[in-house]
């Protein structure tokens, strides 16, 4: 961690924020590397290990559950042959998941003003790559994450910091009770992690998002699975269950109506790229031309466009959810 990250920090113990006194016990050319962090309002004393600020505290049954399991999954990553460099190479693995991660990624970096020096919270972070990327960016970010495992957690940023090109904090944390200040961050990424929340967690989570934006800053909710009318999922979780992942999945009106409780201004955005085929697969065939006249069309005009959304994003089943989610300024 950097001396900076103690500005952005509340203690879990009680709530105070900007409290802590860094004690340190190892550092090397670019972070604190170990240490304690003690609280001066309660007392409480956290570690910094290998970097990592650990502020979980004592945590909810489930959240440790979760968390063990990503370290087993990380050792089936392991064995599949993810090692350092395929994961510094994220998300440009030629797989159409990580396909769908890199078209998100590009679509978000184009749409905000993202600034040098403008502080970024990475929700959920894993393999830490959007932080990195990020950080490349400029941008002063912070990795949150329940998990320190390599491959599935917050170590896993030594493989994109070691060589000192780059730094950005870890947080060991959790999103629904983040040791966050308040109005200390200027963006938060959430990819594919706000469905790790229960249902009575969901508006909770959001707020605590809201709180710890400044005015006018900005949530990205990124690549969220939905359920839908036509395609009704009810165990999202059965996927993952061997690896206890406390996954949901819930239908677009239940994000936005718990987006707007919270006090966002929210906007449906949809990345427009399409991915390229991957290798092996065969190239799509081409339209017939009326076809293609008639979508080009429709491409033209807003309510088509809108209308197309709203059918993949609410009723055929085919699509992921990206919210822009604003704090009044």
């Amino acid at each position: 961690m950097r001396d900076a990250l103690l500005e952005h920090l509340r203690c879990p113990a009680c709530q105070s924020e900007r409290s802590f006194v860094l004690s340190i016990s190892h550092r090397d050319g670019h972070e604190v590397r170990g240490g304690t962090l003690t609280c001066s309002t309660c007392g409480g004393r956290f570690p910094v290990r290998e970097g990592v600020v650990e502020l979980l505290g004592d945590p909810p049954e489930q959240i440790a559950r979760e968390a063990a399991g990503l370290e087993r999954f990380a050792e089936v990553m392991r064995a599949d042959g993810w090692d350092r460099e395929r994961i510094r190479n994220l998300p440009y693995e030629d797989i159409p998941y990580w396909w769908g991660q890199r078209r998100a990624f590009e679509y978000w970096s184009e749409q905000l003003p993202f600034a040098p020096g403008q502080w970024l919270l990475d929700v959920g972070s894993s393999t830490c790559w959007a932080s990195a990327m990020f950080a490349e960016r400029g941008l002063s970010v912070i990795a949150l994450d329940i998990a320190t495992a390599e491959l599935q957690g917050l170590r896993t940023a030594d493989y994109f910091i070691s060589d000192g090109a780059l730094c950005f904090g870890r947080l060991l944390s959790s999103m629904n009770e983040p040791a966050i200040a308040s109005e200390s961050i200027d963006y938060v990424f959430c990819c594919e992690a706000l469905h790790h929340n229960a249902p009575d967690e969901l508006t909770r989570t959001l707020a605590e998002f809201h709180r710890i934006l400044r005015p006018g800053g900005s949530l990205m909710l990124v690549n969220e699975p939905l359920r839908f009318p036509l395609k009704l999922k009810r165990d999202h979780g059965s996927e993952v269950a061997e690896f206890e992942g406390n996954e949901h999945v819930y239908f677009l009106h239940q994000y936005l109506l718990a987006a707007r409780r919270a006090g966002f201004e929210v906007q449906i955005r949809w990345p427009r790229n399409i991915p390229r085929p991957m290798r092996g697969e065969p190239a799509p065939e081409p339209r017939a031309p009326a076809r293609g006249v008639i979508r080009r069309k429709l491409a033209r005009s807003r309510l088509a466009r809108r209308a197309r959304v709203a059918w993949r994003l609410a009723v055929s089943g085919d699509a992921s959810l990206n919210l822009l989610c604003r704090k009044p300024a």
